[in-house]
C-alpha cells in the first residue's frame, strides 16, 4: 500500500498542471466528443430507419394507384404498380457510381392504369460508354407492365440543376425535382421514386441497390474516429505535462 501511495505521490509531484493547455484540451475534447456522439446517433437512427424499412417490405407490397401516398409513410414500403412507361419523358440522373464505375440512373413515369397519375421508375444503372457525349441507349418496355419495387424519397441534392438534351434519346440530370418535372408534364405524380427489383437483367440495367441499403456503419466509423482522437489529445496532454515538469 505504500508503495502505491509513493508512486502516486511522485507522480504527482512531476506533473505540472498549466490551465491554458488544460482549458485547450477540455474545449477540443467537448468538440470531438459531440462530433463522436453526433455520429453514433446518427447511426442508430440510420440503423432504425434500416429495421422499420425491413419491417415494412416484409407485409404485402402498397398497390399504388390514383390517391397519392404520403412520402414518409412509403418511403422502404415494397410498392407495386401497374400501367404502361412514357418513353418520351425517360431521363438519365448523372453522377451514379456503381463498384467505382461511372454511370447513370434511368428514370423512367409509369403512367398508372385506369389514371393520369404519373410515378417514377428507377430501372437502374447502366455505366457510360466511351464518350460522356452519347447517352446510353435503354429500350423501353412498351405496353402493359408490372413493377415491383421500394418506394424512396427523390433526391434533390445537387450543386446545381443541369438539363441538357442530348439528340432524341432523353435528358440528362444531376438530381430529381418533382415540382419540375410534374410541371412540365401537366400531371399528377406520386411523391416518390420506386427504385425497380426485378432482377431480370435482359435490359442491361444494374438493379443492385445494397449500397444504398445501410449506411450506419460509416457513421459509427466516424464515431469512432473522433472518440480516437479525444482519447488522443487526451493522452497528449498528460504525456505534454509530465515531459514539461522534467525539463
Amino acid at each position: 500500500m505504500r508503495g502505491i501511495i509513493r508512486t502516486f505521490s511522485f507522480l504527482m509531484h512531476q506533473f505540472r498542471f498549466r490551465w491554458i493547455p488544460f482549458i485547450a484540451t477540455c474545449l477540443l475534447m467537448a468538440v470531438f466528443l459531440r462530433l463522436g456522439w453526433w455520429q453514433w446517433s446518427k447511426g442508430m437512427e440510420v440503423e432504425t430507419q434500416v429495421a422499420q424499412r425491413d419491417q415494412r417490405s416484409a407485409v404485402n407490397p402498397l398497390l399504388l394507384g390514383a390517391q397519392p401516398v404520403d412520402a414518409s409513410e412509403a418511403e422502404g414500403t415494397s410498392v407495386v404498380v401497374r400501367g404502361r412507361f412514357d418513353a418520351a419523358q425517360q431521363f438519365f440522373l448523372d453522377n451514379q457510381q456503381y463498384q467505382g464505375r461511372p454511370g447513370v440512373h434511368v428514370i423512367t413515369p409509369l403512367v398508372i392504369e385506369g389514371t393520369q397519375v404519373r410515378v417514377l421508375v428507377n430501372r437502374g444503372w447502366i455505366g457510360w460508354g466511351s464518350s460522356r457525349a452519347v447517352l446510353p441507349e435503354v429500350p423501353v418496355p412498351v405496353g402493359r407492365v408490372e413493377v415491383r419495387g421500394r418506394a424512396t424519397l427523390p433526391s434533390g441534392k445537387a450543386l446545381a440543376f443541369v438539363s441538357e438534351a442530348v439528340g432524341d434519346t432523353g435528358v440528362l440530370r444531376t438530381r430529381i425535382r418533382l415540382d419540375e418535372i410534374q410541371a412540365a408534364q401537366d400531371h399528377p405524380m406520386h411523391p416518390i421514386v420506386v427504385l425497380m427489383t426485378d432482377v431480370d437483367a435482359s435490359d442491361g440495367l444494374v438493379r443492385d441497390w445494397s449500397e444504398q441499403a445501410n449506411k450506419a456503419p460509416m457513421h459509427k466509423g466516424y464515431a469512432a474516429q473522433w472518440f480516437l482522437m479525444a482519447a488522443l489529445l487526451l493522452a497528449f496532454f498528460v504525456r505534454s505535462s509530465y515531459r514539461k515538469a522534467n525539463d
